[in-house]
């Protein structure tokens, strides 16, 4: 076997004498082709015998890698960069070991990434870098570039043993990183505008912005290619590692718990992403997800192949960090175990409701009261039957005697009450012990618990109205008992309730939708009503009123009621000030001067009401005045007093306050010292990314530049194409035309925006446009309908029907059999079946294409086997199985393309014996797909090794 040993160079004197050296033994001939090096370079490669060829840079390495092939003569070729370097020990039997593979077309060796020296290692990685010289394999790419057989994956290619071959990378200094990384973006950006297949480059992509330090794109391209799902590449899996480094560092710990599950789900064997997703389910509690993810980690750890085209970064230090989290989880979990924790609710017709409330009972607590106050539809038989206590409380129209009856009936044994009303259910349920078990072990000194109440409008897709901090969990007290008619709160008889606030435990309430506000403020004011007239006017019953004519629109009368309360000395739960931050909120929603609200708070202060939301009022309304000086020392007393912690029991109201302080204090800086004022502005932002007017300020503050605000702010969203479809919407409605017209830039097919041609006159242009938009929604839309879990169609079955009506009607038939709304598909849908499969990429989980897939059975056998190669083609390899797995026998025809898409199915679903069964049917039914070898190989190397 002749071996020719090919480098590309410029400028690599530094490196390339080592490289070199290392295979000087073994090489037959040595091809360097430089694009012109102004160093050492050519002389030192001339002293090893090199032969020098010059070649004018074209901003294309598989031009460059090409052009080297053309000079070889060997039989086999070996592709070095100049800074790698083959391991010591490795030298000597280089030779041997490439004629021990050189019946394969192409070779893979492992690759060490490394700093200071070989003990310093980076990371590694299995790259292509011996070949077979004959005419069909050519490089391909202009960057990044992929070896190719005819333009195909080439089929036989083997791995080299790292016991037998290593190589070393040294190019990782830091200036060298920048250079390329900017290099590669701007040839990667060529290539893209350039190729048919950009997802290629999406990986490619995302890794060259995070070199420049564009984060904003790097998520945008990282994005792109999880959506793809697993690539057959070498190191598939860096856009996962990219994005879930950003999002930790950004902190969007929901969004990072999201990707880890999709990441262990691509990549199950890799452990770091187990333990990851170990380390983000204990973060909010949920301790028996944690210790089952990183028993996970260890084992795929302990099993982890010798040979795999994915690296592992799971190594000593943080192994034993996972065996120390294990123990550390452990011990809690076995503590939530033991506590003994009872939920209470009072009820009265709540059948509607009380199904999901009773489920989350019974997952998280040991006993379940529920007392009646009179029910005439199914609510007792419901409680009854999911074991509950129930006990009869005739209505005295007094919420807190109702509640304080259930506190009577829990047991001496309760470690923890919960009490939720019907229409407030836990987000994750599975949390609760868990976090209960964390405060018992870590905090034994708090007795209550607040959770955030987020009110979400059931009547407008579950949008969120408002969240709140509420008492709904404490260690139950003979002494902590509830008080008032309506609006009652929790008090102890003696000192106060310590409380923590656990973030994780997010409540929704759906009382304060729509349709049901209205409804229960005008019950509460009847109540109020009715109560005074049976024992007369109370100063308690001032403030209740206050509230209600408050959330009532009623601002003047809100404001004499909360006026009465405040000259009757009325003390409430939420503290002196709450009366005075009523009246405040009146006055500003009724548009009043900004002295009239600066008197409001001067009366609170006078009465010795030291309240930190009023402190943050008054700096923003002396900024609104523009005395700044005054303005700013009260707004950074506010940052400084607010607390934002999970074990905070701060005001609600003050942890909603501060991005709107955060603007204030930005706005008073604004003149004087723009970086304070910026990061002021990115403050409110992180806090609130939905903060309208800090969006303004930024644009305003930046010169105007579409682009340049988009990448300050977009950062700040958990969801990038929620966000820049929100961004468009705000642009509209505060007249930023050129921000609007940005972001549609942003949209698919990257044309020219709507609003553009129409302020142009160019009205045909623009009737195109908004049938290319069109489109795109309509491609959304039914996404959207299809991801909808079954469990909601029903609940929302008028809505569904109407967002359904809003497709073209073949698509529309196909949602109805989805539903459920029409019985069968005909021979004459399958063209709108296959659109909606193509409508469906990048949007669906794996759980909706197979619901998706099993429609396909409505039409004859040849068709479904054109669904099930399409599913194959999207990678969705269970939904398409689940299609061939119904194939009866007499509809497989000859079986070649039967047996090889189930064969291949079964290899990705990890079924590999019966994968090689079937494989073997398609090559003996004469299967000529070109990488049916590839899949036997592989099948056969995993063979050879177990």
């Amino acid at each position: 076997m002749r071996l020719s040993v090919c480098y590309i160079t410029k400028n690599e004197e530094k490196n390339i004498e080592r490289s070199l050296a290392s295979i000087k033994a073994a090489a037959d001939e040595i091809v360097v082709v430089d694009t012109g090096s102004q160093d050492k370079t050519k002389a030192i490669a001339l002293a090893y015998g090199a032969r020098i060829y010059d070649y004018d840079w074209q901003d294309d390495f598989s031009a460059a890698r090409n052009y080297a092939i053309e000079q070889t003569t060997g039989d086999y070729i070996l592709f070095m960069d100049a800074d790698e370097y083959i391991a010591a020990d490795f030298c000597a039997n280089l030779r041997q070991v490439l004629a021990k593979y050189q019946r394969h077309a192409a070779l893979l060796m492992k690759r060490y990434d490394i700093d200071k020296d070989e003990t310093d290692v980076l990371g590694e990685i299995f790259v292509l870098r011996a070949f077979k010289r004959q005419g069909n394999l050519r490089y391909d790419g202009r960057i990044h570039e992929e070896l190719r057989e005819n333009g195909n994956v080439i089929a036989d290619i083997a791995v080299i043993n790292p016991a037998e071959l290593i190589l070393y990378h040294t190019g990782y200094e830091a200036a060298v990183n920048q250079s390329k990384a900017e290099r590669n973006l701007r040839i990667l950006l060529q290539e893209l505008a350039e190729t048919d297949n950009p997802g290629r480059l999406y990986m490619y992509l995302a890794e060259a912005c995070r070199g420049v330090g564009d984060t904003v794109q790097m998520e945008h391209y990282a994005r792109l290619d999880i959506a793809q799902g697993r690539r057959m590449v070498a190191f598939a899996s860096r856009s996962y590692r990219l994005l879930l480094a950003a999002l930790a560092e950004q902190g969007r710990a929901e969004e990072r718990r999201e990707l880890v599950q999709q990441a262990v789900a691509d990549f199950p064997e890799l452990p770091e992403f187990w333990a990851e997703f170990a380390i983000c389910q204990a973060d909010v509690y949920d301790y028996a997800a944690a210790i089952r993810a990183m028993q996970q980690a260890l084992q795929c750890d302990a099993e982890y192949p010798a040979v795999s085209l994915e690296p592992r970064e799971f190594d000593a230090s943080m192994r034993s960090l996972a065996q120390a989290k294990l123990a550390e989880w452990s011990a809690i979990w076995e503590k939530a175990s033991g506590l003994r924790i009872t939920a209470c609710i009072i009820a009265k017709n709540e059948a509607a409701e009380l199904g999901d409330w009773l489920k989350q009972a019974a997952a998280f607590s040991d006993a379940i009261i529920l007392v009646d106050t009179g029910s005439t539809d199914d609510t007792v038989v419901m409680a009854e039957a999911a074991g509950a206590k129930v006990y009869a409380f005739p209505w005295q129209n007094d919420f807190a005697a109702a509640r304080n009856y259930a506190l009577d009936k829990v047991g001496t044994d309760c470690d923890w009450v919960i009490f939720l009303d019907a229409d407030e259910t836990f987000y994750a349920p599975e949390r609760v012990r868990g976090c209960l078990a964390f405060l018992q072990q870590n905090h034994p000194e708090l007795a209550g618990v607040q959770v955030p109440i987020v009110n979400v409008d059931v009547d407008a897709c579950e949008r969120e109205i408002q969240r709140f901090r509420a008492l709904r969990i404490w260690r139950p007290s003979p002494s902590r008992r509830y008080r008032g008619a309506i609006h009652e709160a929790l008090y102890a008889e003696t000192g106060v309730i310590e409380q923590g606030c656990m973030e994780s435990l997010a409540v929704r309430h759906t009382g304060y939708s729509t349709g049901r506000i209205q409804q229960k403020l005008t019950r509460n004011l009847k109540l109020i009503m009715q109560e005074m007239q049976e024992q007369g006017e109370k100063p308690l019953h001032y403030r209740y009123l206050a509230d209600c004519l408050y959330g009532l629109h009623e601002y003047e009368l809100a404001i004499e009621y909360a006026r009465r309360a405040i000259a009757a000395g009325v003390q409430t739960v939420a503290g002196d000030g709450e009366l005075y931050r009523l009246w405040l909120h009146c006055l500003r929603a009724l548009d009043k001067s900004s002295e009239e609200q600066l008197a409001v708070i001067a009366q609170a202060q006078a009465a010795g009401i030291n309240d930190v939301e009023l402190l943050g009022w008054q700096g923003i309304i002396k900024m609104e005045l523009s005395c700044c000086e005054e303005a700013r020392p009260l707004l950074e007393q506010f940052i400084s007093q607010a607390s934002v912690s999970d074990l905070s029991a701060g005001s609600n109201a003050v942890s909603g306050l501060l991005p709107d302080v955060y603007l204030a204090l930005g706005l008073c800086y604004a003149q004087q010292d723009a970086v304070k004022a910026t990061k002021c502005y990115q403050q409110a932002l992180r806090l609130n990314p939905y903060h309208e007017e800090t969006l303004a300020r930024i644009y305003e503050g930046g010169g105007k530049v579409p682009a340049e605000w988009l990448s300050q702010v977009l950062p700040f969203f958990p969801d990038q194409q929620q966000a820049r479809k929100f961004l468009a919407e705000w642009a509209v409605r505060f007249g930023y035309g050129r921000i609007a017209q940005f972001l549609a830039v942003e949209l698919p097919f990257n044309q020219q925006h709507l609003l553009e041609l129409i302020a142009k006159g160019q009205l045909p242009q623009a009737g195109d446009k908004a049938q290319l938009e069109a489109g795109i929604y309509i491609q959304e839309l039914f996404a959207a309908l299809v991801s909808l879990p079954a469990d909601k169609r029903q609940l929302q079955v008028v809505d569904c029907r109407q967002w359904a009506a809003l497709l073209p009607a073949p698509l529309e038939l196909v949602i109805a059999r989805l539903y459920g709304w029409q019985e069968q598909l005909t021979t004459e849908d399958f063209a709108s079946y296959m659109t909606g499969l193509s409508a469906m990429q990048g949007f669906v989980g794996e759980r909706q294409y197979e619901e998706y897939a099993g429609l396909a059975l409505d039409f004859p056998w040849e068709q479904v086997q054109e669904a099930a190669s399409e599913l194959i083609h999207q990678q969705k390899w269970r939904a398409a199985y689940s299609l061939l797995a119904e194939f009866p026998a007499e509809a497989i025809g000859d079986g070649a393309l039967f047996w090889y898409h189930t064969g291949i199915c079964l290899y990705y679903l990890k079924e590999f014996a019966a994968a090689q069964e079937c494989l073997e049917r398609a090559a003996a039914a004469g299967c000529m797909e070109p990488d049916l070898p590839a899949y036997q190989k592989w099948l056969q190397c995993r063979e050879d090794e177990a």
